[in-house]
């Protein structure tokens, strides 16, 4: 999954391409000053395929009855959102041109990736959580011009790889570097110990 930058198109094999509809949401959202009435309507419409996806998480469905049920609730709010587009361009209530225009014809081109999630079991709708982790690098990279050296650097991305795993994991990151200060001779005779997600049995917390 990706956005339909034609730089993140796999080149090596073929393969299933699905589409992050965050992406084509915003193109929305960015002309929503312009076109108030037209974008609101479809953004409600929108925003609906993930009151959907939260009710499938509350119901604990499988990855076939998440499939159904996205089948059934999402793929027609998808095919209505097309439909008004191609209604919109075709009769020339919308410019083709305009800002919302350039949003529709994004949608409609990459309809049957945005719909992916609708035909093939497991995929997702977005790709939010895994561009927030991406971020942490991003972030990273750009910090790294403050570095005085290599070496430096180096032990910057170990810190953040450790900041990120940690915050993955789910515990307190400040807390989890003291103790590693702390009982720095455990940790370099016993490393598997103090992994972010089992530290808290083997420390003297």
């Amino acid at each position: 999954m990706s956005d339909a930058l034609p730089s993140n198109r796999p080149t090596v094999r073929e393969s299933v391409m699905s589409l992050c509809n965050s992406h084509a949401r915003r193109q929305f959202v960015d002309v929503i000053n312009h076109f108030p009435d037209e974008v609101g309507y479809i953004l409600e419409r929108y925003g609906s395929i993930w009151i959907h996806e939260h009710q499938v998480m509350e119901l604990k469905l499988t990855a076939c009855e998440r499939l159904n049920y996205h089948q059934t609730h999402s793929l027609p709010v998808l095919a209505e959102i097309k439909l008004l587009g191609e209604t919109h361009l075709s009769d020339g209530s919308i410019e083709e041109n305009s800002g919302l225009g350039k949003a529709i014809r994004y949608f409609i081109k990459h309809y049957v990736g945005l719909s992916c999630f609708c035909r093939i079991s497991g995929v997702k709708l977005d790709n939010n959580q895994i561009e927030a982790m991406l971020k942490i690098v991003v972030r990273d990279r750009k910090n790294a011009m403050f570095h005085k050296t290599l070496l430096g650097a180096t032990i910057g991305d170990v810190i953040t790889s450790m900041i990120a795993t940690g915050s993955e994991a789910g515990i307190n990151v400040f807390e989890y570097f003291t103790l590693l200060q702390r009982e720095q001779d455990k940790v370099k005779t016993n490393p598997e110990n103090y992994l972010p997600w089992n530290y808290l049995e083997h420390s003297n917390i």
